[in-house]
């Protein structure tokens, strides 16, 4: 992580330059002084969550990121956005924004700019350029593209729990999920459908899964799951966010950005 400051009239703007999560998430939740984050030379996408006070966060060079929640992002040169929730985006360059949610705050295109949407989602995007571009996408694009999951050996999830670990509570599919056991679902059937029995149910962040349970003293917690033992719904299903699984590994309790939560 790299510390400046540079001279815009007479305000003096604290620069850091990060290029990992780590170092990103290792961030104050507010600046005292006006600071712009510049992202540069990741090797991995980042997830920006969330705005963080009195500051600005810009991605350079051939960086990745992912704009979540009320998060702000100015990208440049020939970086990559993924746009969900209320973020917003301002493109310049050559940037590439794929929009993944109707609930953008603003996308803005400058120069040659490329925004990819959806057919099905509905979002205003403000073209500042005669030369860049809005490209609609009218097939579906599969869990993995649709949720920005790399499809890996074993990936990590997340579901949502009672406060005792356990899901369908007292009920004939009552399940618990404590942390470092392994689950395997015992009348694996995910092909009837996306709700129902026959498999397990994950999503992609945790706070997708506030659509599903929603009950006091609930916890989040993340699973890793082989490859193999996902199912995913395809054409445009109604739960977009949410996959089928069969067994998976429970590794720990997390907050509903997906952070560990320590013991």
């Amino acid at each position: 992580m790299d510390t400046n400051q540079e001279s815009v009239g007479y305000i003096l703007m604290k620069e850091i330059i990060i290029s990992n999560q780590k170092e990103f998430d290792a961030l104050p939740a507010r600046f005292e002084e006006y600071t712009k984050i510049i992202i540069k030379n990741t090797t991995s996408r980042l997830v920006v969550h969330l705005a963080r006070g009195n500051s600005s966060v810009v991605a350079w060079g051939n960086s990745s990121v992912v704009a979540r929640e009320n998060s702000s992002v100015e990208a440049r040169e020939n970086s990559s956005v993924v746009a969900w929730e209320n973020s917003s985006v301002e493109a310049w360059e050559n940037v590439v924004v794929r929009v993944f949610s109707a609930y953008l705050k603003k996308v803005i295109l400058y120069g040659f700019a490329v925004a990819i949407v959806s057919a099905t989602i509905t979002v205003n995007i403000e073209k500042k350029s005669e030369y860049c571009h809005i490209h609609q996408i009218t097939k579906d694009l599969g869990w993995f593209e649709r949720n920005a999951v790399e499809k890996t050996p074993v990936i990590t999830l997340y579901k949502k729990v009672s406060k005792d670990f356990k899901t369908q509570e007292n009920k004939k599919n009552e399940t618990l999920w404590l942390v470092g056991s392994t689950v395997n679902h015992p009348a694996w059937n995910p092909t009837n459908g996306e709700c129902g029995e026959g498999k397990f149910h994950a999503c992609s962040r945790p706070y997708f899964c506030d659509e599903f349970r929603n009950e006091k003293g609930d916890r989040y917690i993340a699973v890793s799951i082989k490859l193999e033992d996902l199912y995913e719904w395809k054409n445009n299903p109604d739960y977009p966010h949410k996959i089928g699984f069969r067994a998976c590994e429970v590794l720990y309790e997390c907050d509903k950005f997906g952070k560990k939560i320590r013991d």
